[in-house]
This record gives C-alpha cells, sequence and structure tokens, in this order.
C-alpha cells in the first residue's frame, strides 16, 4: 500500500475532466443518466489516480465492460449464506463445548464478513488475506477523499 494519498487537485481535475467528456450538463440527460454518468467519473478518476493498486485495476476493467455495454446494468446481488460448523461434543466438558462452539461460530462470522468485504473492494475475489486488507484500507483512503473533493465542489457550485 502507499503511504502518500494523491492530492485531492488531481483526483478533482480528473473528475471533472470525466463529467466534461460525459457531457454532463446536457440538458436532455435524465437523472438515472447523470447519476450514471457521475459514478463513472468519480470511479474513473478513483481508479487513475492510484494506477498501481489492484483494486485499481479491477475497477478499470469493470468500467471498461461496462463503457463497451454503454449500459451500466445493476450488480447481481449475491446472498451469503450461513452455515455453522458442527462442532464434536463427545467427551469434553460444558466449558471446552461452549468454548468449541464459539470459535465455530466466531471463524463463520469472520469468513462471512471477509466475503463481504471480497465483494465491497474492487478485484476483492482473487486477492489473499493479506492483500486484501492492505487494498482494502488504500481504498477506503481514496474514497474518503472523493467524498471530500464531492463535498468542496457542491459548496462551491452553491
Amino acid at each position: 500500500m502507499q503511504n502518500t494519498i494523491p492530492s485531492k487537485q488531481v483526483l478533482l481535475k480528473t473528475f471533472l475532466t470525466g463529467l466534461r467528456r460525459r457531457n454532463i450538463t446536457n440538458k436532455g440527460m435524465t437523472l438515472l443518466e447523470r447519476k450514471r454518468a457521475i459514478k463513472f467519473s468519480a470511479d474513473l478518476a478513483m481508479a487513475s489516480v492510484r494506477k498501481e493498486a489492484k483494486w485499481s485495476n479491477a475497477l478499470m476493467a469493470d468500467l471498461s465492460r461496462k463503457f463497451q455495454r454503454k449500459t451500466v446494468l445493476p450488480s447481481k446481488h449475491r446472498h451469503v449464506v450461513f452455515r455453522g460448523n458442527k462442532v464434536s461434543t463427545h467427551k469434553r466438558g460444558a466449558k471446552q463445548r461452549r468454548a468449541a462452539k464459539a470459535t465455530a461460530i466466531a471463524k463463520c462470522i469472520i469468513r462471512k464478513r471477509e466475503q463481504v468485504l471480497r465483494r465491497l473492494v474492487p478485484g476483492g475475489k482473487c486477492m489473499d488475506e493479506c492483500t486484501l486488507l492492505d487494498e482494502t484500507l488504500d481504498y477506503l483512503q481514496l474514497l474518503k477523499a472523493q467524498v471530500d473533493v464531492m463535498r468542496l465542489l457542491v459548496k462551491a457550485l452553491e
């Protein structure tokens, strides 16, 4: 993970360039088309600022697929199935059974949260756990910078 966050000015410049290219000021655009254009421009700005990150490459690939289709389809919602591990309880005391059950539940919860995180971070499905956490931190830092830039933009337009 890179320690320096790219300048918000660079992110803003890239975002505004993307908005101009998507012709966001067109009066004939519907609200949904504007929303998609803004999201596309924001994602493209984020991915182009941090080119060396794995999530950035995955986001760029996803954007290029969506751009080629000319429509942005909603992502398919996959439900995480929670399946608890069966804990063998024979020849154990009550404390050991509770501890084993608590451990199994904790492992299931961690696995479930990891699956959710893999879906949230672009390219997370093909990363190991350490890389996933590293890329998630990087991705969140840039998302925060993106939110700050958009707030500044809204404040300037008011």
